[in-house]
């Protein structure tokens, strides 16, 4: 008796535990017209997990899974409420089934019960249902276009707009698709911070916000195709409900929108009156070539900058060459840009950096650069050119003396004469040899001979040491420049310039290369037949080379301690060379 009525409690309690847990379905009508939208809530009264809901046959979903908790205390008493919510559209008539949901609570997995939806005709007016939906021209997206017919690499902006009316809010909003720009170069405009503001759009008051910026510029002609942008937005709508201080209830349901496929028609440039110093520039400019010295030294350098400034495709198109005379040793050139792109455009400067070194004395022509341009606005193209410049070259040598002329030249003096008729002839001398001037002369020459020689071999000792003596002199003033230079490191212009001289007093010290023969084809040549080896001519003529394009470029202070260190090595090469 007591073993039936233990199990009697313990049934009924399991009974009243199970009862605890509530997970219901419920709809906001269960009669609607075809055109009508249907509210579909699962609420739960503990929180559970891994919810599964049914699969909405026959139904399209609007909106939703939206989530709602709601806590409350009555009497010191705890309420709790989960809810899952989905907005649906009917597809079809007739008595339309929804199934089960599921929910895991505390390891036990519940079911809501089937719900039976009947479906009649659309309806002329549809009823109010629990949320008071608004309409599809209350929320857009919109892709705004500046030109829907650009030339090639003519600069468009897309601006992404979206609109919605009162008394819709936003609460969240995720980009869903984002617009591929293929055959366009594009730069996003940065929005600091999302704002919304009053617009006129269709006669009506709408909140806009601005979504995104882009800049465009068309890489090809043809039609081309801007993808859609896309958003999954949360909206909060009012319902018939208010709470207890009279305010209006908001439910929140979901929407998907987009700005659909834009198509541009892009025009290609004019092949008439083309210029064929054109190399793609399209917008409005202004060039110049500019020289920062007019007036310098033989083996000195000067720049030459060539620079485009205005509105335009600055990124996408190369500067004209520098053209200039032969005597002058013309580097790589260095780009340089400050351009700023906005909603018009690019606008700003390019700059093309050439460094020159002229070898000789003189007065050189730098010639007239053209560059061209194609106007979108007045439908042409332009062709500006920089003016005829001159440079001075002075302290060197000059062109004419350089070159070598070993042709004979047969002056009037060495020409044919005619024969003499009269003949101007000197009688022999016969007289005896023997004790004669001659006699004496060829007796005493030996021993001058010997003379002359313990002269020459005494002098050429002499010079020798001497010039061994005047050799390490110079060697030592060359280490002097190097340890020099190693000192002035935080100077550029110091640091090269002594690196230079050391370098050139080597090569006239050792190969007696003078500045007028100081070019590098020529040190090769000459180094070549003293019987410097490949390596060493290579590292002589890369030091030059640093050493003239540092000299008037950035260059760190890991770079000058690298030159510094192929300069002593280079210059020990050379003065240990035996030949």
């Amino acid at each position: 008796m007591v073993r039936n009525i233990t199990i009697l409690i313990l049934a009924l309690n399991s009974l009243f535990l199970s009862a605890q847990v509530k997970f219901d379905a419920s709809v906001s009508k269960t009669k609607l017209g075809l055109n009508e939208r249907l509210r579909v809530d699962f609420v739960m009264n503990q929180n559970g997990d891994n919810f599964s809901p049914p699969d909405f046959e026959n139904f399209q979903i609007i909106g939703g899974p939206n989530q709602s908790i709601k806590t409350s205390y009555v009497n010191g008493e705890r309420s709790f409420s989960k809810t899952y919510s989905y907005f649906l559209q009917p597809l079809k008539k007739g008595s339309i089934r929804i199934k089960q949901a599921s929910i895991e609570i505390d390891g036990e997995e519940y079911k809501s019960l089937p719900i039976e939806v009947l479906i009649t005709d659309s309806v002329s007016q549809p009823s109010e249902s629990v949320t008071q939906y608004y309409n599809d021209d209350d929320i857009e997206l919109r892709a705004l276009i500046s030109k829907g017919s650009p030339y090639l690499n003519e600069p468009i902006t897309v601006i992404y707009k979206l609109y919605y009316k009162a008394p819709i809010n936003i609460s969240d909003a995720r980009e869903t698709e984002t617009p591929n720009y293929k055959d366009f170069w594009s730069q996003t405009i940065k929005i600091p911070q999302l704002k919304v503001q009053r617009e006129i759009y269709k006669g009506q008051n709408y909140n806009v916000v601005e979504w995104r910026k882009v800049v465009l510029y068309p890489q090809k002609s043809g039609q081309l195709e801007i993808s859609p942008l896309s958003l999954n937005l949360v909206l909060d709508v009012p319902t018939d409900k208010r709470d207890f201080f009279g305010n209006v209830i908001y439910d929140q349901t979901s929407q998907f929108i987009s700005t659909g496929m834009r198509r541009i028609n892009v025009k290609d440039l004019p092949l008439k009156n083309k210029p064929s110093s054109f190399t793609g520039a399209v917008g409005q400019f202004e060039f110049d070539v500019i020289l920062n010295k007019s007036s310098l030294r033989a083996t000195e350098s000067f720049q030459a900058e060539l620079k485009v400034k205005g509105e335009g495709n600055l990124k996408l198109f190369d500067l004209p060459d520098l053209l200039v005379p032969s005597s002058m040793e013309l580097f790589e050139p260095q780009r340089e840009e400050s351009i700023n792109t906005n909603l018009s455009g690019m606008s700003g400067s390019i700059t093309k950096l050439f460094t020159v070194i002229p070898r000789f004395q003189g007065s050189f022509p730098i010639e007239e650069v053209e560059f061209s341009y194609f106007d979108p606005q007045l439908e042409s193209y332009k062709i500006l050119k920089s003016p005829r410049l001159t440079v001075d070259v002075f302290d060197g040598p000059s062109i004419a003396n350089s070159s070598s002329n070993n042709t004979n030249v047969i002056t009037s003096n060495d020409s044919f004469r005619f024969i003499k008729t009269k003949a101007n002839l000197i009688k022999i001398d016969d007289s005896e040899f023997f004790e004669s001037q001659l006699f004496y002369i060829l007796v005493s020459s030996p021993f001058v001979m010997v003379i002359a020689f313990v002269m020459l071999t005494a002098y050429t000792r002499t010079r020798k040491s001497s010039s061994i003596e005047l050799q390490k002199a110079q060697e030592k003033e060359i280490n002097k420049m190097i340890d020099a230079a190693k000192k002035s490191l935080n100077d550029k212009n110091i640091f090269y310039d002594l690196i230079e001289k050391a370098l050139l007093k080597t090569l006239f010290l050792k190969f007696s290369i003078s500045i007028e023969n100081f070019n590098k084809e020529k040190i090769k040549s000459i180094s070549r037949d003293k019987g410097v080896d490949e390596k060493t001519i290579s590292k002589i003529i890369q030091l030059i080379e640093n050493c003239e394009s540092a000299k008037y470029s950035r260059s760190s202070n890991s770079i000058m301690n690298n030159d510094l260190n192929n300069a002593t090595e280079v210059i020990n090469l050379i003065l240990k060379n035996k030949q």
